[in-house]
């Protein structure tokens, strides 16, 4: 991720850029990014509060969450197997989130 710039650089095996995900305003100071059991991207960033941006492959926004909790700062997020987000914070703990996809209700 590119805390800079904003978003994650994308690059193929030889080092060879291809496209950029995210940006400012989408994913402002990015922490880390993930990849889902369903090939989802998601990109953590730490700017206010934690959020996390879920994109597709090809760097379609999907859907995006905010936390309401006021975290000190935050250094590293991981995806659990169970979909859970392990987020560490310079107050030397970890936060578990659920990331739970609802599928849209037509009604």
């Amino acid at each position: 991720s590119d805390n800079r710039a904003h978003c994650v650089k994308v690059f193929d095996y030889q080092g060879n850029y291809l496209r950029q995900i995210g940006g400012e305003g989408v994913s402002n100071f990015p922490i880390g990014v993930g990849i889902t059991a369903s090939g989802e991207i998601t990109i953590a960033d730490n700017h206010n509060n934690f959020n996390l941006t879920v994109f597709s492959q090809a760097g379609q926004l999907l859907g995006a969450l905010e936390s309401k909790v006021k975290h000190a700062q935050c250094f590293d997020v991981a995806l659990m197997k169970d979909g859970s987000i392990v987020l560490a914070s310079k107050d030397y703990r970890l936060y578990i989130y659920r990331y739970v996809k609802i599928p849209n209700l037509s009604l």
